[in-house]
Formats: structure tokens, C-alpha cells, sequence
């Protein structure tokens, strides 16, 4: 089995297996077909885009030996699929099976940085090419990351300024900062997530060989924009940072106990621009909010890029999907790289409840759209106490409703880690559920540690340990959390997610 570049017929892969064979007198097949029981003597290829991690590694136990085609980088038609070779073959050799590489030097300087990102648990590529422009008056390290940087208006040189150096200095002497904790509870519990998975795609997309090529970008490549925060949804890990409909919303809700467990209205208002965005150096933007499909800036900025015939950047736009106007969908069209990032947090109901205002079909449909007229979709579900112990068929789900989109897992986020995807007092639920996850296609993509995080939740509640632990009063915390959301949208937990409601029973349990 030759593993290479099989994007499609014409594709590396196929005439470098082909030339392989002749130079060791043997048949070329062509490539691995899906059913592997009549397999005959000769070479055969195939490639993480043909075939899925889960069924090359099982069908590479059939095959004498597996090979590594000498490709270099520059004959992969993207750079992420040279990535995915790289997982690939790293994937093989964790499950024990043995890979002829033709020529190392070819993934060489992949493996200088992950001896980096191992040793150093600090650095990471976004200080010297990232600008995030949209919490308040401050810049940030990311979208992830809240902790301010340096003030818009006095960020005169983004290459030589003091904030940003002390954050680079510190990142290189392997020193944590504040700015990312939010990654490092990622990787302290053994999750590869942004830090990683982000900082190399960059380090292919740029062929950052070393440490000194990073440094030499002047100016920032990456921009990060977060126009305002209107919204045409109120997702229950939300706030009113990001949703003017929940900020209407808690102007109407008079607990007090309710917002001493969310956080403040409003703590920052997010009113970035497009302003400081070169064009002309831009090799990647992503933009979101709020919702970007309901905000004029972003309509405007896509006008002038196309009437600029500069529309050949990467562009990830960040919408929920929910509503769809025709112009966006028009002037998405017009953008060679364009891809829309969406959440998808459940099947139907459960789906519905945490993305309050989705309507689960109509959601799926506007999706479809956006691949079928050519953009590329990527899927985020968010994993909290609300669907964790349905993960499992939604990760069903994905196989079947979108095998064209990679499928990105994240924590939900909140103050004092209300929704705690870790606190389901339904242990055995949850578990079944990681089981079902583990099996299914998607479970293999590991986009941004997806494989990590469904391995993690299945040896936690599979641990004896934890069969009777769970933090009550964060529990009841939720709960009281919750019913206020239920008050104010006549909605009842009962009627979308039963079994959730079902471990309100635990609240009065010693």
C-alpha cells in the first residue's frame, strides 16, 4: 500500500506508485478499493482524502508492507493534506504498523517543530502573525484568548511593539502567560488543541522551517475580526458579549443569584473594523461576531475585496447558519477560499435547545447550500452538560449528513465551568455514548484534538473512580442557570433533552 497525494485521479499519488512499481518489477493496481477481500499481487495507493485514517489503518494490515511516497510538499495539491499525511502516517506508526518513508527530509522540518511544541509548552505562532482586533480597545492573542495585548490606538508597529515582544519572549524561553489559559487547560488534561493543530497549519502553509523564518514575518498574514456583536441567536454557552438578543434579553430578568453565575453585561463590547486589514498582504481572515451574515461591515468588506478582485485569500467566515440571506450567500460565491465554519451542537431537539433559535433542518439545508455552490465547510460542536451524553449519535450524524466537513470539538466556556461537560451525573449514559463516538469516521479526523477530546470524556466516566462523583452544587447551579433561560423563553428542558432533566432528581441525593 503506497500512501500519497490521491485529491483526485491525476493526483501524485497515482504516477508516483505507478513509476514505484515498474522500478521493482511489480503490477501497479491502481487504488485501494473499498472492498479489500479480493486483493492480488502488486501496488496499490490511496491517501487521507480517499480513504478515512480508521479504514487505512485497518486495511493496511492485508497488505505486505506500506510505503510512503517520496512527494515533496509542493506536489500535494494543499497544504493541509500534506498535514494529514503527516498525521496519517504518525497515526500508523502509534498502532503499531511498520511505514517505508522514501524520503524523510520531505516531513523533516515537520517533526524540528513537533520536538518544539513537545519540549516548549508555551510557544505558539500566533504573536508573530496573528492580529486579533475586536474585544474592546485592545488587541488579543486570539479569539480564544480575552486578555488584552496592546491598545488599538497607540499600535503603531504590530512587529516591534513592546506588548507583543514581551509575549514572543516569553513564549520562546517556554514561559506560560496569562493570555493563553485557555489552551493550557486544553493540553493539561492531554489535548492537542489550538495550540498545536493552528500554529501547524501555519507552519506548512508558510514552510516555516525552523524558528528564524517565524521571525522574519513583518507584518501581520492572519487577521481576526469581530465587527459587533448582533446575533440572530441565543446559544445557551453564550453571553451577551457576543448576542445583543441576550443582552435584550437579561435587561428583562431580575434574579440575582441568575447573574452572579453569568458573566457581567457587558464586561467588553466587541466594535472591530475592517481598517487595518492589508489586502495586499492578507493571506487568511477570520471573521465572526455575533452572527457576520447580519452585519453590513461584513457585506461591505467582501463588496470592496471582490471590486479589488482580491478574493483569493483565505476567508473563514464564522455564522450559525440559522438565516441565510441571498447576498451572502452570492458574495460568499465569489471567494475562491472561502470557508464557512458553523456549530452543530446535537441531533434535532437537542441541537435546537442549546442553540436557541436554530431550527434544526432548515440549519442542515443553508449548510448544504453553502458546499454544494462550492465553499468549504468546517463544523465546531461545542460538548457541555446540555449534549454530552448524546455525542455519540451526533458524531453519527456528521458521518451522514456532512462526510464533506471536518468536525472540530470544543468545550463550552463559562463562568466557573457551569455547563461541565465532565459533571453528567448519568456516568453510564455518557460513557455508552463515547463508545458509539469512537466508532464512527469522524471520531478519526482530530480536528483541533476532536480524537483527543472523545478519549478523554471515555476514560473519564469509564473510570471506576468517578462512577459516584459529581459536584452537586455546581450541578444545582446549572439548573437554577437554566430554569431562569427556560422562564424567559417558555421553553422546558424536559420537552428537548429528557434525559438532562432526568439528573435534577440527583440534587436532593446525599
Amino acid at each position: 500500500m503506497c500512501l500519497g497525494d490521491n485529491s483526485s485521479r491525476h493526483a501524485w499519488g497515482h504516477h508516483l506508485t505507478s513509476e514505484l512499481a515498474k522500478q521493482r518489477n511489480a503490477t501497479f493496481r491502481g487504488m485501494v478499493p473499498s472492498d479489500t477481500s479480493k486483493l492480488e499481487n502488486g501496488y496499490y495507493h490511496t491517501g487521507p482524502l480517499s480513504m478515512s485514517t480508521q479504514d487505512i489503518i485497518k486495511h493496511s494490515k492485508k497488505f505486505d508492507s506500506v510505503v510512503l511516497l517520496d512527494q515533496d510538499q509542493d506536489k500535494f495539491s494543499d497544504h493541509r493534506i500534506f498535514l494529514a499525511m503527516f498525521k496519517l502516517v504518525n497515526d500508523l506508526k502509534d498502532s503499531g504498523i511498520d511505514v517505508e518513508i522514501l524520503n524523510e527530509e520531505n516531513m523533516k522540518y515537520l517533526y524540528y517543530w513537533t520536538d518544539m511544541y513537545e519540549k516548549n509548552k508555551s510557544i505558539c505562532v500566533y504573536p508573530w502573525l496573528l492580529m486579533h482586533d475586536g474585544y474592546g480597545e485592545y488587541t488579543s492573542l486570539c479569539g480564544r484568548s480575552q486578555e488584552p495585548v496592546a491598545k488599538i490606538k497607540d499600535l503603531k508597529n504590530w512587529e516591534t511593539n513592546k506588548e507583543y515582544n514581551k509575549i514572543r519572549h516569553a513564549m520562546l524561553k517556554g514561559t506560560r502567560i496569562q493570555n493563553c489559559r485557555e489552551c493550557h487547560a486544553y493540553e493539561d488534561r492531554g489535548i492537542r488543541d489550538q495550540r498545536w493543530n493552528y500554529s501547524f497549519d501555519w507552519i506548512a502553509r508558510l514552510k516555516l522551517k525552523n524558528i528564524d523564518d517565524l521571525k522574519k514575518i513583518k507584518k501581520p498574514v492572519y487577521y481576526e475580526i469581530r465587527p459587533s456583536s448582533k446575533c440572530n441567536a441565543m446559544c445557551r454557552m453564550c453571553n451577551s458579549n457576543y448576542s445583543h438578543l441576550i443582552e435584550k434579553e437579561n435587561e428583562t430578568i431580575n434574579d440575582k443569584e441568575f447573574f452572579s453565575l453569568i458573566e457581567k453585561t457587558p464586561a467588553f463590547k466587541i466594535n472591530s473594523t475592517f481598517d487595518r486589514v492589508d489586502v495586499d498582504s492578507i493571506k487568511r481572515i477570520y471573521v465572526a461576531g455575533g452572527d457576520p451574515s447580519v452585519m453590513t461591515s461584513v457585506y461591505r468588506f467582501m463588496e470592496k475585496c471582490i471590486k479589488q478582485k482580491k478574493t483569493d485569500f483565505t476567508f473563514n467566515m464564522q455564522t450559525n447558519s440559522v438565516n441565510i440571506k441571498p447576498k451572502f450567500y452570492d458574495l460568499c460565491r465569489q471567494f475562491t477560499n472561502m470557508c464557512i465554519s458553523t456549530s452543530v451542537d446535537g441531533v434535532g431537539k437537542v441541537n435546537e435547545y442549546q442553540r436557541w433559535k436554530t431550527i434544526d433542518k432548515k440549519q442542515k439545508e443553508n449548510i448544504h447550500k453553502f458546499h454544494k455552490q462550492g465553499n468549504k465547510v468546517h463544523i465546531i460542536s461545542v460538548v457541555s452538560i446540555y449534549n454530552v451524553a448524546t455525542l455519540g449519535d451526533t458524531m453519527e450524524m456528521f458521518d451522514k449528513e456532512f462526510p464533506y466537513a471536518p468536525i472540530q470539538l470544543q468545550w463550552a466556556t463559562f463562568k466557573n465551568n457551569l455547563l461541565d461537560p465532565y459533571n453528567h451525573p448519568n456516568r453510564r449514559l455518557v460513557f455508552e455514548s463515547m463508545k458509539k463516538a469512537k466508532q464512527t469516521k469522524c471520531y478519526w479526523h482530530n480536528e483541533s484534538g476532536t480524537t483527543n477530546i472523545v478519549n478523554d470524556l471515555y476514560n473519564f466516566y469509564g473510570d471506576p473512580k468517578n462512577q459516584n462523583t459529581f459536584d452537586r452544587d455546581k450541578l444545582r447551579k446549572f439548573f437554577k442557570y437554566n430554569d431562569v433561560l427556560d422562564r424567559s423563553r417558555s421553553s422546558n428542558l424536559a420537552d428537548y433533552i429528557p434525559d438532562l432533566e432526568d439528573c435534577r432528581k440527583h440534587l436532593n441525593k446525599q
